[in-house]
C-alpha cells in the first residue's frame, strides 16, 4: 500500500516529467509500477477513475502552489 509520501512522489513526478504524466493518464498501473510504487486496489481504482481534466488541473494547481512557495521562500531568504 502506498503511503502519503509515495502519493506525493507520484504527484511530483507527474508535475516534473511530462512523459510520466502522460503515461500516468494513459496507463496508471504501468506508470506507478515503473516508479517503484505499489498502490493498493482502492488507490489504483481511484487513480483510474480520476477524470483526466481534473487530474491535469490538480497537478497544474499543485505545481503553481509549489512554485509560489519556492519564490516566497527565496524572497524571505533574500535570494531575489
Amino acid at each position: 500500500m502506498a503511503t502519503q509520501d509515495d502519493l506525493r512522489t507520484i504527484a511530483g513526478k507527474a508535475i516534473a516529467d511530462p512523459a510520466f504524466r502522460e503515461k500516468l493518464l494513459k496507463d496508471p498501473e504501468a506508470a506507478v509500477s515503473e516508479a517503484g510504487i505499489e498502490l493498493n486496489p482502492d488507490q489504483m481504482k481511484a487513480l483510474k477513475e480520476m477524470d483526466r481534466e481534473k487530474l491535469e488541473k490538480g497537478l497544474a494547481d499543485l505545481d503553481e502552489r509549489l512554485t509560489m512557495a519556492c519564490w516566497g521562500k527565496a524572497q524571505i531568504c533574500g535570494w531575489d
